[in-house]
């Protein structure tokens, strides 16, 4: 058995490591300069899931699932992590959002969240 221990790590060890992902902003479909605002990470019953309303105002931003691209980030790992898949909790924040979509009163706008930097978690 020993044996074979050996050759599973060494067959790990000869696997490449996975690529990493490209950021937000180099996205091929943002179609806009990248801004930056004080907001409220959560996810939400409909698509698209995880959204973010920007602190003092009705806009809610929508972090696109169908414009998503494998080898692209969506949204960075802190932010990820702190939100996780729940629905009851909500992260606040200073977010960098990329536009796949123009802003147009009354619709949410699409897009990626290029970093997120001062996360307070809240239930």
């Amino acid at each position: 058995m020993l044996g074979m221990d050996w050759f599973l790590a060494a067959l790990f060890a000869l696997a490449p490591a996975p690529e990493p992902k490209r950021p937000c902003h180099e996205h091929p479909k943002v179609i806009a300069k990248c801004f930056t605002f004080r907001g409220r990470l959560g996810n939400y019953n409909g698509a698209p899931t995880m959204r973010v309303w920007r602190v003092g105002t009705n806009r809610i931003l929508g972090v696109s699932d169908s414009m998503a691209l494998p080898e692209f980030e969506q949204v960075p790992a802190n932010a990820k992590e702190a939100l996780g898949e729940s629905f009851d909790k909500y992260v606040f924040g200073d977010f960098e959002f990329c536009p796949f979509t123009p802003e147009r009163p009354g619709v949410m706008q699409f897009g990626c969240i290029n970093s997120a930097k001062n996360l307070k978690v809240s239930k």
